[in-house]
């Protein structure tokens, strides 16, 4: 069969004599732009201009899986136990270091330039309060590169599970994309840029090693299964917090199984049984639902942390 092609008349698609040439406007592009993250596991990362396009609705359940990981070093894991910055423990104030983790996320993911120098000093302050002791099974100090490298290495896999765990594994072009929009994780923190993995092979490598140094004692690994049942919330929120850890408290300890390494598991003496598989399917199911109602729901929740700050610095009150 022969194609018939229409040849086009060439006056048609011309604008009229005197307007401008058309162009899309940028509502139409933000609305292309949207119909395309409700679509997720469909779309070419390697044109992502923010990791937080890669926050799905599984976004509340990784972060205990997350500071587990981190605290498997023994050197962050001692320094989170026993810091001296009161305010900032986070299991005696769990939302206020919720709120400053976020912040500095946030920073990091989408901030200005203002916005992670600030922080960066900041950090850099409160940190400096944090050291071993003689009495400290381990050596550290909280602005130590090594250790804040860590810190922004498995921070880097919090956003890149979330996609992975609920749509695809990333190419290997969208995780060399993705490496190099993590860099500000570290540098917002003590790092140099030169120590940041220039390739996602040397990035695994890197987790690699340090998975296989990771050591968590028992006092640490009583903290964290505490954190991760929501204990430090019970009292708080007006009887809300104590709820929560009843409720979601479990749920949570059973979704964080799946989200640690298995490195990390065996560290925490943990095992997946069937009814953490059963809740995995359903908060699963869930987060795929929620996603399509609130596309990379990070971004919402870190523009309004970046407008906290920015009004807090401007007013004079105090971020940390």
């Amino acid at each position: 069969m022969t194609a018939v092609h229409r040849i086009a008349d060439p006056t048609t698609d011309l604008p009229a004599a005197g307007s401008p040439p058309t162009r899309p406007s940028a509502v139409s592009a933000r609305a292309a732009r949207l119909r395309a993250r409700r679509r997720p596991a469909e779309r070419d990362l390697t044109q992502i201009d923010s990791l937080l396009e890669l926050s799905t609705g599984l976004w509340p359940w990784l972060p205990g899986a997350n500071v587990i990981m981190q605290l498997a070093n023994p050197g962050v894991g001692y320094g989170v136990l026993e810091s001296r910055v009161e305010s900032g423990r986070v299991d005696r104030h769990p939302i206020k270091r919720g709120r400053t983790t976020g912040l500095y996320l946030a920073v990091a993911t989408i901030g200005s330039e203002s916005d992670r120098a600030f922080i960066h000093d900041e950090v850099k302050r409160i940190h400096s309060q944090v050291f071993s002791t003689p009495q400290s099974p381990v050596r550290y100090s909280g602005n130590s590169q090594q250790l804040q490298l860590w810190v922004a290495v498995c921070l880097l896999r919090f956003f890149v599970d979330q996609y992975e765990l609920l749509y695809r594994e990333l190419t290997a072009a969208e995780r060399e994309h993705v490496l190099a929009l993590g860099m500000p994780l570290a540098t917002v923190l003590n790092v140099d840029p030169a120590a940041w993995p220039p390739s996602w092979e040397a990035y695994e490598e890197y987790f690699r090693q340090g998975m296989e140094a990771a050591r968590i004692d028992d006092p640490v690994r009583e903290m964290l299964d505490d954190l991760v049942r929501f204990g430090p919330l019970s009292g708080k929120l007006l009887g809300l917090g104590t709820a929560l850890a009843r409720t979601v408290g479990p749920v949570n300890h059973s979704f964080t199984r799946f989200g640690v390494p298995r490195r990390t598991r065996e560290e925490m003496r943990w095992e997946i049984r069937p009814a953490d598989l059963r809740r995995r399917r359903v908060i699963s199911a869930v987060a795929r639902a929620a996603d399509v109602v609130v596309p990379a729901p990070l971004r919402v929740l870190y523009t309004v942390a970046l407008w906290d700050l920015r009004a807090r610095r401007a007013l004079g009150i105090a971020v940390f």
